[in-house]
């Protein structure tokens, strides 16, 4: 199976391309999938900071567009890596039998749900204000999360109370560390 047909399969919830997937498949797909998040959060960030870096008296063009592009990079990794290692912990404390490689990896390959949340984000974040972003932004979100939820729980092989539990202890958790650290 090709990855265009896999990834298309995994966003319509289908489990089937995941358990086809061997090692180094999933980590192709991994690393493909938080890199084209990452460049296409730059490229979104870029596109709308434009105007404000123009507004501040600072150089929009050039090498400081590039240093904002190339940022959401390392960006997108380090935020994967964060969720991932915050989620293995919850999941697998709660009877979870998978490593914290498979999480990384697997959360890697969901994060293609994402990609359209990317530009909306870098929209809210240099200040554009809408109620149809924030709506739109919610839903992208509630879909990105459920991709996730619905991959990891195969990952895990958790029931759907235990991941209920799993899932709820992480959101708080992390909305605490989030909410604290902004």
């Amino acid at each position: 199976m090709n990855y265009f047909l896999s990834m298309s399969r995994l966003l319509r919830f289908d489990p089937e391309p995941l358990t086809g997937f061997n090692l180094k498949s999933r980590q192709y797909s991994c690393m493909a999938n938080v890199a084209v998040l990452g460049l296409i959060y730059g490229l979104s960030a870029a596109f709308f900071s434009h105007a404000v870096l123009i507004g501040k008296g600072l150089d929009a063009g050039g090498a400081n567009t590039l240093k904002i592009i190339f940022a959401g990079l390392p960006a997108a990794f380090l935020m994967h890596a964060g969720a991932a290692l915050f989620v293995w912990v919850f999941l697998k404390a709660i009877g979870g039998r998978a490593n914290f490689i498979m999480a990384y990896f697997d959360m890697g390959v969901a994060a293609i749900a994402l990609w359209p949340l990317a530009p909306v984000a870098a929209a809210i974040q240099t200040g554009i204000h809408s109620p149809w972003l924030l709506i739109l932004g919610s839903c992208l979100s509630f879909y990105g999360f459920f991709v996730n939820l619905f991959i990891l729980q195969k990952t895990f092989d958790l029931s759907h109370p235990k991941m209920f539990i799993a899932t709820s202890v992480s959101v708080i958790y992390i909305g605490c560390f989030l909410y604290l650290w902004v």
